[in-house]
């Protein structure tokens, strides 16, 4: 029953981070992009 219950949290925890750990890179991607695209859009530079 207690090495069920201890599994079941270990599973708990890895799930929590991994669904953080997805939020985070998701939203560090987003804003590379972001930083990005206004990088390309800047009109005073020539296009190559």
């Amino acid at each position: 029953m207690i090495k069920t219950l201890i599994k079941l949290k270990i599973l708990k925890l890895i799930l929590i981070g991994g669904v953080s750990g997805a939020y985070v890179l998701k939203r560090y991607c987003y804003q590379k992009n972001k930083a990005k695209s206004k990088k390309d859009k800047n009109p005073l530079l020539p296009m190559q």
